[in-house]
């Protein structure tokens, strides 16, 4: 039998168990009530809850009684969740709904600055090269326009040469 002190302690520990993983779940529901996931991220969420919630009951039944389980160990466990629920549960969920809000906040922010400091000026040098290649278009173009027009004047009188002997070797003279 174990001395009083030692007794309560491990109560103690399986009771803070309980408030742990009531947090735990509070915290779950107000992501998801943040996030809205879908079926699959939201099992992912359970199994990621389910994980700690293990590692954290097992270490405070660790630490407590030496990873001893009794009948006061769930007993310690369900009122720490109860009084969790009943004493802490809407306070925590608000501040964790606040939490979540200026965290996103601040992601905007950051986005919005790098937004401005990297993609609006990639955007004014991708305007100025757009800018300096159409000029350079425009002046090649007045520039190869004249050489242009002489070879398609050139291809054009040769090609009318092409048919005019086509027709005079394959058809015959007119007569």
């Amino acid at each position: 039998m174990l001395r009083m002190e030692l007794q309560f302690y491990a109560l103690f520990m399986t009771v803070l168990s309980g408030i742990g993983v009531g947090l735990l779940f509070d915290l779950l529901r107000a992501v998801r009530r943040f996030l809205r996931p879908g079926p699959l991220l939201a099992a992912l969420g359970d199994l990621l809850f389910w994980g700690a919630a293990t590692a954290m009951v097992g270490t405070g039944l660790f630490l407590g009684n030496w990873g001893e389980y009794r009948f006061y160990v769930l007993v310690g466990l369900l009122t720490g969740l109860v009084l969790h629920f009943a004493l802490a549960s809407p306070a925590v969920l608000w501040l964790a709904d606040r939490l979540l809000h200026a965290v996103a906040w601040a992601l905007k922010v950051l986005w919005e600055l790098a937004m401005r400091l990297i993609w609006f000026p990639l955007q004014a040098v991708a305007a100025v090269l757009w800018r300096l290649g159409r000029g350079l278009g425009t002046w090649l173009g007045r520039r190869l326009r004249g050489p242009y027009r002489w070879l398609r004047l050139r291809y054009l009188l040769a090609r009318r040469r092409l048919r005019r002997a086509w027709r005079r070797w394959f058809r015959g003279p007119k007569t």
